[in-house]
């Protein structure tokens, strides 16, 4: 780089270090959900309540009697009136439960008093996750491929995926983050009850990556999922390029001298960070990411023919 580009870089840093006035701020989000599976039925007065329920397979279902005489419940399949279960008897003040395994629709009867009707209806229990969102804190990786006295870089790409199990079972699985086909990293036994969802975060080693423009994917694995079109989300394109090439067009230039000019000067006057201008990722733009960015620039240059 000639001498008269070099005395415009130290220009510049002399006038950013006099904006060096503020504090970082950090907010991390929470997120929680929860699921139902057993539901409850009265006997009393002589009749069912709810009379009718609609429940998935392997949900539960608890009679409680409250009349004071003994019910048996007796179960029979809608479609040809067989006989599905008979219950054991239920003492008043007393409860009996069961699980539905199977995808019924059933009519059922206290034994001894069959006008006492009250129907299920048992409807196929699914295993469904999906991969609902991904996204990288920088679009940019910057790194050197020379090798030079560098200040500062960061390798790092991280890859935040959220995942959401929309089925009606608890599920345990993998969830594998790639760039390009490439595994980036497999985080083992994920684990979400049903209508749960969770944030998973992938941590990209850009160490041995070739320049050029990534698109990353994240893939929840679950071999019995019944919509295995929504279990992988695509996210890009994020590039590999020069340590301090800011607008991602592969060198760095005056274009990205005055990028980082502007954000440090943002930073300190109005509290907007570009995450792309804070290199060592301690969520602030200060002198360290100033003196990166200008030992990048002068290395940049420095490495052309």
């Amino acid at each position: 780089m000639t001498s008269e580009k070099l005395s415009y870089t130290r220009t510049i840093v002399t006038i950013l270090l006099a904006f060096i006035i503020a504090f970082p701020i950090l907010i991390v989000p929470i997120q929680k959900a929860t699921a139902q599976t057993t539901h409850y039925v009265t006997i009393s007065g002589f009749a069912f309540d709810p009379q009718n329920l609609t429940i998935k397979q392997e949900d539960t279902v608890m009679w409680t009697n409250n009349d004071p005489v003994i019910h048996t419940l007796w179960f029979v399949r809608i479609s040809d009136g067989s006989t599905y279960l008979l219950s054991e008897p239920i003492l008043p003040d007393t409860t009996w439960t069961y699980t539905f395994n199977d995808v019924e629709e059933l009519q059922y009867y206290s034994f001894d008093k069959l006008w006492i009707t009250g129907f299920i209806n048992v409807l196929t229990a699914v295993h469904d996750i999906a991969v609902t969102a991904v996204e990288t804190f920088k679009t940019v990786c910057g790194k050197t491929f020379h090798p030079i006295d560098i200040v500062y870089e960061n390798y790092t790409v991280s890859i935040n995926a959220t995942v959401e199990n929309q089925g009606d079972f608890s599920e345990t699985f993998d969830v594998v983050a790639k760039y390009d086909g490439n595994i980036i990293q497999t985080i083992v036994g994920v684990s979400l009850a049903a209508h749960t969802s969770k944030n998973v975060t992938f941590t990209w080693d850009t160490h041995g990556v070739a320049k050029g423009s990534y698109t990353i994917t994240v893939e929840a694995v679950l071999p019995t999922d019944v919509d295995p079109g929504d279990n992988t989300k695509t996210h890009g394109p994020v590039k590999v390029t020069w340590l301090g090439d800011l607008d991602g067009d592969f060198d760095v230039d005056e274009d990205d001298l005055w990028a980082f000019c502007d954000a440090f000067i943002d930073y300190w006057r109005i509290h907007v960070k570009d995450p792309l201008c804070d290199f060592d990722d301690d969520c602030d733009i200060d002198e360290d990411d100033l003196w990166t960015f200008c030992e990048a620039f002068i290395d940049y240059w420095k490495s052309r023919p």
